[in-house]
């Protein structure tokens, strides 16, 4: 009875989070944030925005998304004077190269983790979070997973 009774709430929980959203639509994509997350666009074009971010209301942590209609560089995440490069990797499985990534503040305030994926014919996106440490990072986990997955293109 326990059991069942954990997964009730579990579930209910789980319906809570996903129904606790809005929908960004930015030039070529369309992705699912947490509602109390303040939107900001970045990167713009003629269609609308090709970058996005969504930063929590107790600003631990921001959603990032870059998804342009072809393909392009997130120039607004690249690393800025006060940061370092402190972890990459990349994997490459058919005509598909995916490349994680962390960036450090020196000062060590903040890290930001992002994963690109480039396709052999063409296009790439990219999805990051940036948090204040690790008890931000795990706060926000389930949010930003459902960000992740809510993930929609227009051109696939």
């Amino acid at each position: 009875m326990k059991k069942i009774f954990l997964l009730i709430v579990f579930i209910t929980m789980s319906q809570l989070i996903v129904a606790q959203q809005k929908i960004f639509e930015g030039a070529s994509f369309e992705i699912k944030y947490p509602a109390n997350f303040m939107v900001k666009g970045s990167l713009k074009d003629a269609d609308g925005f090709q970058s996005a971010t969504f930063r929590s209301p107790d600003n631990l942590v921001e959603f990032y998304i870059f998804s342009p209609y072809t393909s392009g560089k997130a120039t607004d995440i690249v690393i800025k004077p006060r940061e370092k490069l402190s972890s990459t990797k990349s994997q490459t499985k058919g005509g598909t190269k995916i490349t994680w990534w962390t960036i450090t503040a020196l000062d060590g305030s903040y890290s930001r983790s992002y994963q690109e994926t480039k396709y052999n014919n063409a296009g790439n996106w990219v999805i990051g979070i940036k948090y204040k440490n690790a008890s931000a990072l795990e706060k926000y986990k389930k949010e930003y997973a459902v960000f992740k997955a809510s993930f929609y293109t227009y051109g696939d």
